[in-house]
């Protein structure tokens, strides 16, 4: 997975933290941590932690004595996540790629992941490592992105890079894997059952274009991929005219959609 595997690096892990978090991540990351229900003694494994936007909800929600262990294929999204959580106790961070675990079989009550699954290359390896970790019994808490028709801060920041190279295409992948019947078929091929599937849309909100320009352009992968062609600043300033274009000079309000999955290994 590792060769394969989206870039984040030099300071996108801060820009993804403070500007996409807010954006996208935070209100998400809430409700999937409620979610949750283990016992005080349990333990819980999240994939693809980013830098620990769901792990604190995590660590505030569940039982004091629950092992809470995050991971993430990116050393530079964990060491951020373990920068901005250095006071947080209880948790333990292990570099790890969710397709290939370094954890016992039927080691955890829940494996969590926030907008990972995407990024898996191949995602009936990472569900069926899931269940291999899981306790018979345990769940598997996970969300994607709809597609980009339903998130229109997302589908304008795409469609303006594109515009600059076709190659420049790294938001379609978040938001390509959403189709619900093929995320299940791949679940029960993977030995899931009992699969409770919601669609929950909200609203992501930024108080400026620019904002949403250090996120998306300078915060995610998208940023590599800039660089890579020389577009950098032309990628910045075609996402924010955009941006403007669609949504005005201030504030931004504009709907976003996920869906979350909730999938038990058998007893």
């Amino acid at each position: 997975m590792a060769e394969n595997a989206p870039v984040f690096a030099g300071s996108i892990p801060d820009n993804y933290n403070k500007y996409l978090v807010p954006l996208f991540f935070e209100g998400y990351a809430t409700d999937l941590a409620e979610k949750l229900d283990v016992p005080n003694s349990g333990a819980v494994l999240e994939l693809a932690c980013g830098t620990g936007a769901v792990t604190k909800c995590l660590r505030s929600s569940l039982p004091r004595k629950t092992r809470l262990v995050a991971t993430d294929l990116n050393p530079g999204m964990l060491q951020t996540a373990q920068s901005t959580l250095s006071a947080v106790e209880g948790i333990e961070f292990q570099v790890a790629d969710g397709t290939d675990l370094p954890f016992e079989e039927a080691s955890f009550d829940a494996v969590v992941c926030q907008f990972g699954v995407m990024f898996f290359p191949d995602k009936a390896q990472g569900f069926s490592e899931a269940l291999r970790v899981l306790k018979p019994g345990g769940l598997l808490y996970f969300s994607v992105w709809d597609s980009l028709e339903h998130n229109s801060v997302s589908k304008v920041v795409h469609e303006a890079a594109v515009s600059l190279s076709p190659e420049v295409s790294f938001m379609a992948m978040p938001f390509g894997y959403c189709d619900v019947s093929t995320i299940k078929a791949t679940l029960e091929s993977a030995g899931f059952r009992g699969m409770e599937i919601s669609v929950q849309p909200r609203e992501s909100r930024a108080s400026s274009p620019n904002e949403v320009v250090k996120g998306l352009v300078d915060g995610s992968p998208l940023a590599a991929e800039l660089e890579a062609r020389n577009l950098t600043e032309q990628g910045r300033e075609a996402v924010e005219s955009a941006l403007k274009s669609s949504f005005g000079d201030g504030p931004i309000e504009a709907p976003m959609q996920a869906i979350v999955f909730v999938a038990s290994k058998p007893l």
